[in-house]
């Protein structure tokens, strides 16, 4: 009874600070953010400006396949190519001479345009004049290492961003918030007077950490009904949230254990949320998941996450989940103990 006393005072006092109006102005800005400040999508279509006399070239040309991420503009001379060439930032000039017999062609860049995107484009001005002389692949010799997706199916860009999102505020915001509420208590001596009463450690931790667990659950599900409606699945990003709520709170608290203001442990706590963010650069270089990084217990949550959120482009990693709850559970004990000792120093 003593627990639900406590969580029921924890929520009220939640309230009262606007902890919960805080968390859901978070997730409408969050989404906000998502919709109109990033870009559906980060690819840019290069177009090719030809220039040629020979209008057997430029039929040909014109009768070949293009390539879908290259559109293909004519003009007659050199003054209107450099002045096209001029006016968008992502064209490429191209000058062709000779006859469909033996044709040569001269490149004209930005000057911005790295190796491979000129070697790509090289590839593509020969596709545009030999196009009809290649042989397709036949889709029977293609071997695919993982299962193929549906190009419908893809991740917009802006989208990309909710799982993290997700980790960063449903789970970090847990950790910032416990150092603000335990030195806030700390600077009105709430835990030398909670010392002097029949309650038990574990039942004053623990009502912090469910609280910061609803607030998580809230802010996740508001942003991800937002993002994605009914796409999601709930069930599993409830559990998701709260594994890592739970996980970022309990490690809080030993944290916040060691200090006795909010300006002594900028430091310690910045550095958790560092080192609990990492796992975000194989999320976006998923080549890129070095042993450093897959021990961090934020690694399997943040690609759970990203399976829930997603369930077409991912999968939850149940033992990954399994084995963040148990080192959660052990931070808890770990801080129910340190919060005994500094409760029976007060008693004595």
């Amino acid at each position: 009874m003593r627990l639900f006393t406590n969580i029921s005072k924890e929520i009220i006092l939640g309230w009262r600070s606007h902890f919960f109006l805080l968390t859901v102005t978070l997730a409408v800005a969050y989404f906000l953010l998502m919709t109109f400040l990033i870009p559906e999508d980060l690819s840019t279509n290069t177009q090719l400006i030809l220039l040629t006399e020979n209008e057997e070239i430029a039929r040909a040309i014109e009768a070949s396949d293009r390539s879908s991420e290259a559109s293909l503009s004519f003009v007659s001379s050199r003054d209107e190519l450099y002045e096209s060439l001029n006016r968008s930032f992502s064209s490429i000039g191209i000058i062709m001479s000779g006859d469909t017999a033996s044709p040569s062609f001269e490149l004209i860049f930005q000057g911005h345009e790295d190796t491979k995107t000129r070697e790509l484009v090289k590839l593509m001005v020969a596709h545009l004049l030999h196009g009809s002389n290649n042989q397709p692949i036949s889709s029977d010799n293609v071997q695919y290492l993982q299962r193929k997706q549906d190009d419908g199916l893809d991740i917009p860009f802006n989208k990309s961003f909710l799982p993290i999102f997700l980790m960063f505020e449903s789970i970090m915001m847990g950790m910032i918030m416990v150092f603000a509420m335990v030195f806030s208590e700390k600077s009105q001596k709430t835990l030398d007077a909670f010392a002097v009463t029949p309650g038990r450690a574990w039942e004053y931790l623990g009502a912090k950490v469910i609280l910061l667990i609803i607030l998580g659950i809230i802010f996740a599900i508001i942003l991800t009904a937002l993002a994605v409606g009914l796409q999601a699945k709930y069930l599993q990003l409830i559990l998701i949230v709260s594994i890592g709520s739970f996980l970022s709170t309990s490690v809080s608290l030993i944290a916040a254990s060691f200090y006795e203001n909010l300006s002594q442990s900028m430091a310690a706590m910045l550095t958790l949320t560092v080192i609990f963010s990492l796992p975000m650069l194989s999320y976006y270089m998923e080549g890129f998941s070095p042993w450093y990084l897959r021990i961090l217990p934020t690694f399997p949550i943040i690609f759970s996450l990203k399976g829930a959120v997603f369930p077409n482009q991912g999968s939850t990693e149940i033992s990954g989940l399994i084995l963040v709850a148990v080192e959660a559970v052990w931070a808890f004990v770990i801080a129910v103990n340190l919060y005994k000792l500094r409760m029976r120093r007060v008693r004595m």
